[in-house]
C-alpha cells in the first residue's frame, strides 16, 4: 500500500488482490448482488470511459445523488478516475440544500438512482445531465431526453471505447496527482449556508494508510454497512474496507438493519451513537416486557453494566451475567461481531460503559469532514474509556493554552472551503494549523479527550457554566422517547431543557401507559408529564444546582433530516432549533 497516492492507485491496487467475489454486496429485487474486486474494478473503469465519451471534461463536477450501495462507490471511483471531481449528495437532503449545493459546486452531472427527487423545475432548466439507475424509474417521462441517459448505457460506451483502445486506465489515471481535487462535501451547517470542505487526493489515502495499522482486518472479516456514503466517515471506511479486499454488505433500508446484522451475522461495523442508543432503549423496552423474576434479573444487570467501571476486573457475577443476560443483549448485533468503531458525534459516557461492560469492543473516534475525517481514534491496542484515542501517527495536534481550543496540523487537512476564501482564512493558519472548534485535553499517555465545543459552553445569567450535551445525552438515555434535546441556559436564569420526541417509537412507547388516545393527546398527557419529571428530577441528581433542568417543554412537531432539523449523523442542529423555537424557550422564562 505505500505506493498508494492517489484513489485511481487505491482502485487499481484492490484489483490486484486475491479474488473476493463477495467484495460488495446489495439487495435488489430481493435477492443479493454481489460483485468482486475486479468487478468493481472494471465497471468503475468501464463508467470513466463512458464519461469522457459523453463530453464530460477535466474537474467537471459530479453529483452522486444515490443510496449508499456498490453503483454509489462505482460512479464514486470511476468519475475521480474520470478526473472529475465528485460532490456526494444525501439521500434524504432537504430541497433547499440539494439546490444550493448544486448551485454553489456548478455541477455539470448528476448521477441519481430516484428521478422523482430531482425532478424540479430548478434542476430541468437548467444544462445538467443527468444518469439514472432504473430503465423502470416513474418518473423517467417526465424529464428531456436531450440531458439524460442511462448508467448502463455509459457503461455501453466505456466498453466499447475500451474495446477500441481509446482509453485505458494508465491513460486516465496517469495525469491525476495527489494534490488533485477529488470531492467537496458538504456539511450540515447548523445555521446559514452549508460550508463545502474541498478535500484531496493526498487527503483521503493519508487517512487509509494511518488507520491500516490501528485496525488490522483479514479475509473473514465482514462489514456492514448502514451509515450514508456521502458521509466522510463511511466514505473513508469504505475505502479502507476496499484497500483490505473484505466482504461489505449494504443496508437498503435503516429500518431493516436488525434484521441484515442476524443475516450478515457482520465482524465490524461503523456507527454513529444515535444507533446505539435506541438499541440501549430497545434493550429496555424487552426488559419490561419480561417476566418477573427474568425482569428483575435482567434490570440487575443491565443497572451493573451502566455503573461498573470499565477497567474493574470481571467477578462470578459479571461471568454469570454474561453467560445467562448480556450474551441475549449483544445479539442484536450478531454473533461474532469482534469491534464497532463509533464516530460522526459524541458517544455519552454511559453508553460507552454500558457496551463496553456487556462484551462489545466499542472503539470511539473524533474527527471532522475537514480533516478527511479521522484525527484520533481508539482501537484494540490502545484504547482508553472516555477518550477518543491517539492521534493518527501522520498527524499533529495542539492545545492553544488560552482558549483550550484543539488545533490540527497533518496531510488529511483540507484544501479550503469552496467558494469561501475568507472563511478557509480563519479557519486554517497560514502554516496549516486547522482549528476545530473543540475543547480538549491530552494525557500523559497520549490519549486525547474532548470536553466540550466552544460554542455550547453555557454561561448562565448568575455567570455559573452549563455543559450541554451531556445533560441532552442523559436525557435522551432516561426518557426512552426522544430523538434528542436542547439545553438553554445561555444568559438565562436557570436551565430548561426542549424535548423532541421520536415519533417512529413513540406509539411503541405509549403502550407502557395503557394510553389509548392520540400521539398528540398523549404528548400533552399528565402521564407522560408526571413520567418527564420523575426522570428529569432523576437526571437532576448527579448536576450542580445551576445545571438542574427547572422546566422542560414538548415540542409536538416532527422533526428529521429532510426537514433540515437533524444532521445525517443524527445529531440536532443547536442553532437552527434554538431559532426556530425561539418563542417557546422564552415562554419558559417569561412564567418563572
Amino acid at each position: 500500500m505505500k505506493n498508494i497516492k492517489t484513489i485511481c492507485d487505491l482502485l487499481s491496487y484492490q484489483n490486484s488482490l486475491q479474488t473476493n467475489k463477495t467484495l460488495l454486496n446489495y439487495k435488489i429485487n430481493g435477492r443479493i448482488k454481489s460483485f468482486s474486486n475486479q468487478e468493481f474494478y472494471n465497471l468503475s473503469l468501464q463508467f470513466a470511459c463512458g464519461l469522457r465519451e459523453i463530453g464530460i471534461k477535466n474537474n467537471q463536477k459530479l453529483a452522486n445523488f444515490s443510496y449508499q450501495n456498490p453503483i454509489w462507490l462505482i460512479v464514486d471511483f470511476g468519475a475521480i478516475l474520470a478526473r472529475l471531481v465528485t460532490v456526494p449528495i444525501f439521500h434524504n437532503i432537504s430541497t433547499q440544500n440539494l439546490i444550493y449545493q448544486l448551485k454553489d459546486s456548478d455541477v455539470s452531472l448528476i448521477f441519481c438512482d430516484n428521478l422523482s427527487l430531482i425532478d424540479l423545475e430548478e434542476i430541468k432548466k437548467t444544462k445538467i445531465k443527468i444518469i439514472y439507475f432504473n430503465n423502470n424509474d416513474r418518473a423517467l417521462a417526465r424529464f428531456s431526453k436531450k440531458n439524460i441517459i442511462s448508467f448502463q448505457e455509459v457503461i455501453e460506451l466505456g466498453k466499447k471505447s475500451l474495446i477500441t483502445k481509446k482509453y485505458s486506465f494508465k491513460k486516465l489515471s496517469l495525469p491525476i496527482k495527489d494534490q488533485d481535487l477529488a470531492t467537496i462535501i458538504y456539511t450540515s451547517g447548523s445555521t446559514g449556508r452549508p460550508k463545502g470542505v474541498e478535500l484531496t487526493h493526498k487527503n483521503l489515502i493519508s487517512q487509509i494508510i494511518a488507520v491500516k495499522d490501528l485496525f488490522p482486518l483479514s479475509q473473514d472479516d465482514v462489514a456492514i454497512s448502514y451509515l450514508p456514503l456521502a458521509h466522510i466517515f463511511e466514505r473513508m471506511v469504505m475505502m479502507y474496507y476496499i484497500s483490505q479486499a473484505i466482504s461489505i454488505y449494504f443496508v437498503d433500508n435503516i429500518k431493516k438493519l436488525p434484521i441484515y446484522l442476524k443475516q450478515y451475522n457482520p465482524t465490524l461495523m461503523t456507527t454513529v451513537p444515535r444507533l446505539l442508543e435506541k438499541v440501549f432503549i430497545g434493550i429496555n423496552s424487552t426488559i419490561e416486557t419480561s417476566g418477573i423474576l427474568k425482569k428483575k434479573l435482567a434490570e440487575f444487570a443491565a443497572k451493573r453494566a451502566l455503573t461498573k467501571n470499565v477497567n474493574q476486573q470481571k467477578n462470578l457475577i459479571d461471568v454469570f451475567f454474561d453467560k445467562l443476560i448480556y450474551k441475549k443483549f449483544r445479539q442484536a448485533f450478531g454473533t461474532r461481531l469482534r469491534m464497532i468503531i463509533c464516530g460522526g458525534a459524541m458517544i455519552s459516557e454511559d453508553m460507552e460503559r454500558f457496551f463496553t461492560n456487556i462484551g462489545l469492543n466499542l472503539y470511539p473516534g473524533y474527527g471532522m469532514t475537514e480533516t478527511s475525517p479521522v484525527i484520533a481514534a481508539n482501537c484494540p491496542k490502545n484504547y482508553k474509556f472516555r477518550t477518543v484515542g491517539k492521534v493518527l501517527n501522520n498527524v499533529k495536534i495542539r492545545i492553544n493554552k488560552k482558549s483550550q481550543e484543539l488545533e490540527v496540523k497533518g496531510p488529511n487537512i483540507m484544501q479550503g472551503y469552496h467558494n469561501q476564501p475568507d472563511l478557509t482564512k480563519k479557519m486554517v493558519s497560514k502554516d496549516g494549523w486547522l482549528k476545530t472548534g473543540d475543547l480538549a485535553q491530552i494525557d500523559k499517555r497520549g490519549f486525547l479527550k474532548i470536553t466540550g465545543r466552544k460554542k455550547e459552553l453555557f454561561k448562565t445569567a448568575y455567570g455559573k457554566y452549563v455543559t450541554p450535551v451531556p445533560i441532552e445525552q442523559k436525557l435522551v438515555q432516561n426518557l426512552g422517547f426522544l430523538i434528542g434535546a436542547i439545553i438553554n441556559a445561555e444568559n438565562r436564569p436557570f436551565t430548561s431543557a426542549l424535548l423532541f420526541p421520536d415519533f417512529e417509537i413513540l406509539s411503541k412507547f405509549k403502550r407502557k401507559f395503557n394510553f389509548k388516545g392520540s400521539e398528540k393527546d398523549f404528548l400533552e398527557s399528565q402521564d407522560l408529564k408526571k413520567f418527564i419529571e420523575s426522570k428529569i428530577l432523576q437526571t437532576n441528581q448527579n448536576l450542580d444546582k445551576w445545571q438542574k433542568v427547572q422546566k422542560f417543554l414538548v415540542i409536538k412537531d416532527k422533526i428529521s433530516i429532510e426537514t433540515g432539523e437533524i444532521t445525517p449523523s443524527m445529531k440536532l442542529k443547536r442553532t437552527l432549533l434554538e431559532q426556530k423555537y425561539k418563542k417557546e424557550i422564552d415562554s419558559l422564562y417569561n412564567t418563572i
